[in-house]
């Protein structure tokens, strides 16, 4: 059996969406970050979830939006800040972000955490991933305050910003939530003649 490689989704949606499934919180999801050439917000149009998206660079809604001509589907995406969300509190069921906060510093991580989860409606869930030290490339490149390094990433400059299990649980501290799920992934993945390993740490937290 032939699956195209669009239609496959990394495993840690599929357990962001067990905990939907038990959730009784009604309202859009959000998705920032959503641009890309596979958009993951797909996957929640296809199960039938109102899904919106926020992208920062133009490029990547593009990409989205370019993905979405050619299958035929209708995502709602458009150009936005995660840093500061335009939507009023407790606006949104959900909220998620993957792949994404890593790429601002720990100042700017700090104010898009704070904004997702005022957007939250009391109860709803947010599902975020951050990079670990035990990243292989934890390290490289140019590093501009601790744990934050510029690293060339084809013919681009791109910041990766890294944590320590307990230094990313204190992106939640004095906020009205929950930490429902907490894992840290370690990935060795084949690329060309290299095994690289990357290593996250996936939370689950809901508002109260």
């Amino acid at each position: 059996m032939i699956i195209a490689k669009e239609l496959l989704y990394p495993a840690p949606f599929y357990n962001f969406l067990s905990y939907l499934s038990e959730s009784d919180v009604k309202g859009q999801i959000l998705d920032c970050g959503s641009g890309g050439p596979y958009p993951k917000q797909e996957l929640f149009v296809l199960l039938g979830f109102d899904a919106i998206g926020i992208e920062f660079s133009e490029e990547r809604l593009e990409m989205a939006q370019d993905y979405a001509k050619q299958h035929k589907l209708e995502l709602s995406m458009q150009l936005g800040d995660m840093r500061t969300i335009s939507f009023e509190s407790n606006y949104f069921g959900h909220v998620y972000s993957w792949n994404t906060i890593f790429h601002m510093n720990k100042k700017d991580i700090k104010k898009a955490v704070d904004e997702m989860i005022r957007v939250l409606k009391p109860e709803g869930l947010c599902f975020v991933n951050f990079l670990s030290v035990d990243s292989e490339f934890y390290g490289e490149g140019e590093e501009e305050n601790p744990g934050e390094f510029i690293q060339i990433e084809g013919d681009e400059k791109v910041m990766h910003t890294f944590f320590t299990d307990e230094e990313s649980d204190s992106f939640f501290k004095n906020l009205e939530i929950e930490i429902l799920f907490k894992e840290k992934r370690i990935l060795h993945k084949k690329i060309e003649d290299r095994v690289m390993k990357d290593s996250y740490i996936d939370y689950i937290v809901q508002k109260k």
